[in-house]
């Protein structure tokens, strides 16, 4: 048996997900056609226009919490405080001195953005000569918060969860992860989502299913995105509405949010 020391990245995580569990969430398993976006973004490449698939997701999604503000806000006993400003949290993994670390990003007014500039920010993210938890920006803090008991911990982070505003800075008004770049085998992944937060996405592998369309079998490629809902804001037909215009973002009126 071989063990290695939990390193301070890993203990401030699970740090978080103890403190914001035990929300209450339900979970919707979509698949959408992502083949006339995928041919659209090629050809926009090969004119010399960036811009990935990823960073288009990103953008749609951050456009449905525009037109849903009740999904881009946080709840807890007292109040529910609803944001503007779309933020989106993602996970960059960074390789440094042989050792993999996930940062966390935050990606301000993404509804704003082009999806060149959002691709441009993830890729400068990986570059910097950081790798921190970004609710924890300070290594300093990062070593003092590792250090202390968790009977410490946990009422520190509560306090803190229960200031919206500063969750928002820190760690955005939603979460979205994605496996799609590391795996093609088809699947859904369950992402995370804790309080105060309403709502968080996993983007899954891209792969080629066929498909029934005008009562023709014709392959096309499919995505597989988990969307996780905390019920203690959104309820089952907004959840629905929200679905039901990211799928029309996706499948159909992507030109829009590309150019």
């Amino acid at each position: 048996m071989k063990t290695r020391k939990v390193s301070e990245f890993r203990k401030l995580s699970i740090y978080g997900f103890q403190v914001t569990e035990n929300s209450h969430n339900f979970y919707a398993l979509l698949e959408f056609d992502i083949t006339n976006v995928r041919k659209y973004l090629r050809e926009r490449r090969v004119s010399g226009k960036s811009g990935s698939l990823f960073a288009f997701l990103l953008k749609a999604i951050g456009r449905c919490l525009t037109i849903f503000p009740d999904f881009n806000s946080m709840i807890d006993l007292k109040r529910i405080s609803t944001f503007e400003e779309v933020d989106i949290s993602i996970p960059v993994e960074i390789f440094k001195n042989d050792e993999i670390f996930n940062k966390q990003l935050v990606i301000r007014d993404i509804d704003k953005k082009s999806i060149a500039d959002i691709d441009n920010e993830i890729n400068q993210s990986k570059k910097a000569d950081k790798n921190e938890k970004a609710y924890v920006p300070s290594p300093f803090f990062q070593k003092l918060i590792t250090m202390m008991p968790n009977f410490i911990i946990k009422p520190l982070f509560n306090l803190l969860i229960r200031n919206h505003t500063m969750v928002k800075e820190l760690s955005g008004t939603a979460f979205v992860t994605s496996v799609s770049m590391f795996s093609n085998i088809p699947g859904y992944i369950i992402p995370y989502i804790g309080k105060p937060k309403s709502c968080s996405f996993a983007l899954g592998s891209v792969y080629k299913k066929p498909v029934v369309i005008n009562e023709q079998i014709t392959m096309r490629e499919i995505i597989n995105i988990t969307a996780i809902f905390n019920h203690d804001i959104i309820d089952g037909a907004p959840a629905a509405r929200f679905i039901n215009q990211l799928r029309k973002f996706v499948e159909t009126e992507y030109i829009d949010l590309i150019d």
